[in-house]
């Protein structure tokens, strides 16, 4: 064979196992449709009443400050008498 190394003439590896299963015997979604998945949606809900209004808040005031920022770089800001001051 001179030193090559064929297919079935490899080198032995030592202390590594390997198993397997058959793919009939794999059952796929285990666990995946179980309570836990309730749970953590009804938990989701209970902490969303204090996350979501806090959030709300703060996008519509940064909304509000964007649009009133654009407003005061147009022509209309500049000719109120508000405006004129600047």
């Amino acid at each position: 064979m001179g030193g090559h190394a064929w297919f079935g003439n490899l080198s032995r590896m030592n202390g590594y196992y390997e198993h397997q299963i058959s793919p009939f015997q794999q059952n796929l979604f285990k666990g995946f449709f179980n309570p836990g998945a309730k749970k953590f949606a009804i938990r989701i809900g209970r902490l969303s009443v204090f996350i979501l209004p806090p959030l709300a808040f703060y996008y519509y005031l940064g909304d509000w400050a964007v649009k009133k920022n654009n407003y005061y770089h147009t022509k209309a800001y500049l000719k109120t008498q508000e405006g004129a001051e600047h």
